[in-house]
């Protein structure tokens, strides 16, 4: 699960700002697991992860984030997701979201423990005071590994959210998930709804990693599980008011569930909150780290 052991992970600088390390939670599937990051080092004494969202297109575009905040100061890691660019498998059919639920599970896992591994790459570092950042499905990884790792110290997660009976079901970046669960029968909107009556309750017994074995596959990797392990006062959510990717009940739910930490609606969808309000998400990041 998230727990695995990382000790025998390996970081290996390539050139200037790119580094290569094994994933301590393996796929199976050597590309998969080839773990890839790029580095903005900062001349100050913080570090950040900053993770990238789902899919082919939201990575480049997102580089703007750690290279600004490597000019404030921080030095920042920026990792490539497992089944993401580099680390496409194989099989180039199967991506993040193939599969099972299941299946997806166990992707969860290796993104998070990956993210972890990056967080102890930096305080090898010598980064006393390391922060996450993620951008939409970045922020649900981000999520998991703040509740998870109290070496994180702040986290701005931006158009991101939690609750999949929300997001499997209103999200256009899930419709695949929701033609498949209904072809095979596996799950339907009523279906799920029905399972997702007992989630806030779950939600609010939640403690540690130990509980998850007693819950829903789907539930293990949901954000909106694990937010109440996290101090609303070291959170910065950034949302957008027009978001088809997010929905607003998604976004909602985490931020309660999270305590209700600082949040900003910007008046955008999920794409054009970063074409046009980077340079607002970027301020308002800075000055809530400082």
């Amino acid at each position: 699960m998230y727990n695995i052991s990382r000790k025998n992970v390996v970081f290996k600088r390539e050139n200037q700002n790119i580094l290569y390390f094994n994933s301590a939670f393996p796929s199976g599937d050597q590309y998969v697991d080839k773990g890839k990051a790029f580095l903005y080092e900062g001349n100050g004494k913080e570090g950040i992860v900053f993770i990238h969202g789902l899919g082919s297109r939201n990575f480049e575009y997102l580089k703007y984030y750690p290279e600004n905040l490597a000019k404030y100061g921080y030095t920042t890691i920026m990792p490539v997701l497992p089944y993401h660019f580099e680390r496409m498998p194989k099989d180039k059919k199967i991506n993040f979201l193939s599969g099972t639920a299941a299946d997806i599970e166990k992707r969860f896992y290796q993104s998070v423990v990956d993210i972890l591994s990056c967080v102890d790459y930096l305080e090898n570092m010598g980064i006393k005071k390391i922060h996450i950042m993620g951008f939409s499905f970045g922020g649900m990884i981000g999520t998991i590994a703040k509740a998870l790792d109290k070496r994180l110290d702040k986290a701005v997660f931006i158009v991101s959210g939690g609750n999949f009976l929300y997001i499997t079901w209103g999200s256009v970046a899930t419709k695949v998930l929701r033609v498949r669960y209904e072809d095979k029968g596996s799950c339907s909107i009523e279906k799920c709804r029905k399972l997702h009556e007992t989630f806030d309750k779950e939600a609010e017994k939640f403690n540690t990693i130990d509980d998850l074995n007693k819950l829903p596959i789907c539930f293990r990797y949901d954000p909106s599980l694990f937010a109440k392990l996290i101090d609303p006062n070291k959170v910065l959510m950034i949302n957008a008011i027009f978001d088809p990717f997010i929905p607003k009940n998604a976004s909602k739910d985490l931020w309660a569930k999270m305590g209700k930490p600082k949040r900003y609606m910007l008046p955008s969808g999920h794409l054009t909150s970063h074409l046009l309000f980077k340079k607002f998400i970027l301020k308002k990041s800075v000055e809530f780290l400082k």
